[in-house]
């Protein structure tokens, strides 16, 4: 099992690497396995993406999202 710190890297690793995601606006703390991400993105999508992410790292014991998005990041079409 990975420790805290190695799970915290790994994690925060793969969320760089999504392109619509300022790691500035999320914080990952990790505890005893157990993962809690905070802070907020553009829209609903990129916070889709987040979880996506973060539920394929490996090592996890559990996992809470407290990400909000600040956009709706919904398109409407105007006929």
């Amino acid at each position: 099992m990975k420790t805290d710190v190695e799970l915290k890297a790994d994690l925060m690793e793969k969320l760089d690497a999504i392109p619509s995601v300022n790691g500035a606006n999320i914080e990952v703390f990790v505890d005893n396995g157990m993962v809690t991400l905070n802070g907020h993105v553009d829209t609903h999508q990129t916070r889709f993406q987040v979880e996506r992410t973060a539920r394929r790292v490996a090592g996890m014991r559990g996992l809470q999202i407290n990400i909000k998005p600040t956009h709706g990041g919904v398109r409407k079409s105007h006929r």
